[in-house]
C-alpha cells in the first residue's frame, strides 16, 4: 500500500505516522520546511507510539465576564460555533503539542520530498497511490473559481490577533482564561506548558500583535478522492493533530478490511 501525504506540519507528520504504523509506503510532499508553532497548543488525546508517557499536564480553564455562549458570540459573532477543547469541563489532561511535533519531525522528516503540490495535481494524485492525505490549506487548494459553472466555494473563518504574553494578572501555569465580558479588550489568555499567549479581537489588539486566521468550516468538495484532515486541510475548527492521525489510521484500516467485509449482506 502506498500513501502520499501533502504537508509536513504536525498534522501531516501525524498522518505519516499512522500510515507507517500500517506498514504503508509513505511519501510526504511539501514545499516548506518545519513550520513554526504558535499559540496555546496542546492535544487531548495521545498519539500511539509518539506520546508514550502519562499526560504532560492538566489544563484548567475558566470563563470570566459571562458564560461560554457570551464568549462564542464575542469572538465569532455566532453562539453555535464550537471551540477546541471541552469548554464545559473545568479541566482536562493534555499532551504537549510542540514536543509531539519534535518527535514526529525526528521520525519522519527524512521522508519529505520538496515539492509544491498545486490543485491541478492534487486532483489526479490519487492515481499513483492507494490513499492521498492532504493537510495543506483547503482554501489555497480549492479549484471552484477555476471550474466552469462551478461557483465559488465558501470558506468560513475568523481573523484574530495574538501576542506572546498573558493578559490576566498573575495567571497560574497551565490555565486558559476565556474573557466573555467587556471589561478587558482581550478574549483569551493562556499559559500552556510554559508558553504565554493572549488572543484579541483584531479591532482591539495592540499594534504589535500578529494576525492569524482560524478556519471554521467550508463546503468545498473539490477533491472527493483525497482525505483532507488537520485543521487547515479539513478547514474545520475543533480539529487537532491527533485527529489527523486517527483519520488516516481509520481510513487505511477500512481499506484493508474492505475485502473481508465486502461479502457481508
Amino acid at each position: 500500500m502506498k500513501v502520499i501525504i501533502i504537508g509536513c506540519g504536525p498534522a501531516g507528520l501525524a498522518a505519516a505516522h499512522a500510515a507507517s504504523g500500517h506498514g504503508a509506503e509513505v511519501e510526504i510532499l511539501s514545499s516548506s520546511g518545519k513550520t513554526e508553532q504558535r499559540g496555546p497548543l496542546l492535544m487531548q488525546r495521545p498519539i500511539p507510539g509518539i506520546n508514550t508517557s502519562h499526560p504532560d499536564g492538566t489544563i484548567h480553564q475558566i470563563v470570566i465576564g459571562g458564560g461560554i455562549l457570551d464568549y462564542r458570540y464575542k469572538l465569532y459573532g455566532d453562539v453555535n460555533i464550537g471551540i477546541n477543547g471541552d469548554i464545559l469541563q473545568p479541566y482536562y489532561h493534555a499532551w504537549d503539542h510542540r514536543e509531539t511535533y519534535e518527535r514526529l519531525w525526528a521520525a519522519y522528516s527524512d521522508m519529505i520530498i520538496p515539492h509544491h503540490v498545486k490543485g491541478s495535481e492534487l486532483a489526479t494524485l490519487h492515481e499513483r497511490a492507494d490513499l492521498v492525505v492532504s493537510t495543506a490549506s483547503a482554501r489555497s487548494m480549492c479549484r471552484s473559481g477555476q471550474m466552469i459553472g462551478g461557483g465559488e466555494h465558501q470558506f468560513r473563518s475568523q481573523e484574530v490577533a495574538v501576542t506572546p504574553y498573558t493578559s490576566y494578572p498573575n495567571q497560574p501555569p497551565d490555565t486558559i482564561i476565556f474573557n466573555a465580558g467587556e471589561h478587558a479588550p482581550w478574549v483569551r489568555s493562556s499559559m500552556v506548558f510554559g508558553v504565554p499567549v493572549t488572543e484579541w479581537l483584531v479591532s482591539k489588539a495592540p499594534s504589535s500583535a500578529t494576525r492569524i486566521r482560524k478556519p471554521i468550516s467550508t463546503n468545498c468538495n473539490c477533491y472527493p478522492h483525497v482525505l483532507r484532515t488537520g485543521r487547515f486541510g479539513a478547514w474545520k475548527n475543533e480539529t487537532w493533530v491527533d485527529t489527523a492521525y486517527w483519520d488516516t489510521y481509520n481510513a487505511i484500516a477500512s481499506m484493508k478490511r474492505s475485502g473481508d467485509l465486502g461479502g457481508i449482506v
